[in-house]
C-alpha cells in the first residue's frame, strides 16, 4: 500500500509572503501544528509550525523569514512503512506528500499511521467515542464496536439520552447497528 492511498486532502497551506499572523489564526481555528509552505509555483518550500510562529515573536514577520527548511517529505508512491518510518525518526506529527514536480497533494499523519494499524471496528469504535466524548464529556460513556454493530455502555440519567447515545452513534459511517447494553460493565460499579 502507498502513502497516496491513506492520506488526507484537501490540504491546507500557506505561501512564503503570507504573514506570521495569517498562519497563527489558521493554526487556532484549525487545530493543525504544522503547514507546508509553498513558492509562487505551488511548490513545497518549507514547513511552518506553530512554534516556528511562537520562536519568531513578530506576526508581522513573513512566514518564509521563520520557517523550517527544508522540509521532510514524502513522495505519493513512498511505501506506508517508509512513511511510518520519516514521522518515528523525525520525530514529526504529520508530513507533506508530493507529485514528481514537489507540488503538495496532500499530509501524511500520525493519526493516519495509528489507523492503518486498527482493525476496522477498533476505528468505528474510535470515531463513535470521540462523538459521545464530545457531547457527554470524556468516558462517560463508552463504546464498543463488534463487526460494524456497537454497544454503547455507561450511565445515563434517561431515555432520552440513550435514544442521543444511540442516535449519534449511528452516525458513523460504517456502523451498521447501535443499541444500548443490556447490564453495565463493571466499570459502572
Amino acid at each position: 500500500m502507498q502513502v497516496r492511498e491513506v492520506m488526507r486532502r484537501p490540504v491546507t497551506t500557506v505561501r512564503r509572503e503570507d504573514t506570521a499572523r495569517d498562519a497563527a489564526l489558521m493554526f487556532a481555528e484549525l487545530r493543525y501544528a504544522a503547514l507546508p509552505v509553498l513558492d509562487g509555483d505551488d511548490r513545497l518550500i518549507g514547513m511552518l509550525t506553530s512554534g516556528d510562529v511562537l520562536r519568531s515573536g513578530e506576526l508581522d514577520d513573513a512566514v518564509g523569514g521563520v520557517m523550517t527548511t527544508p522540509a521532510v517529505a514524502l513522495p505519493q508512491t513512498a511505501a506506508l512503512a517508509e512513511g511510518m518510518s520519516r514521522l518515528v525518526t523525525h520525530g514529526l506529527r504529520s508530513l507533506p506528500v508530493v507529485d514528481a514536480e514537489d507540488r503538495v497533494v496532500g499530509m501524511f499523519s500520525r493519526g493516519d499511521a495509528l489507523r492503518l494499524m486498527l482493525t476496522p471496528d477498533d476505528a468505528l469504535a474510535a470515531d463513535a467515542q470521540r462523538l459521545l466524548d464530545q457531547y457527554r464529556g470524556a468516558r462517560r460513556w463508552q463504546v464498543t464496536v463488534d463487526d460494524g454493530d456497537a454497544t454503547v455502555y455507561g450511565r445515563f440519567a434517561d431515555e432520552s439520552e440513550r435514544r442521543i447515545a444511540v442516535a449519534l452513534t449511528r452516525t458513523v459511517p460504517g456502523i451498521r447497528t447501535a443499541s444500548i447494553a443490556l447490564t453495565p460493565t463493571a466499570a459502572e460499579y
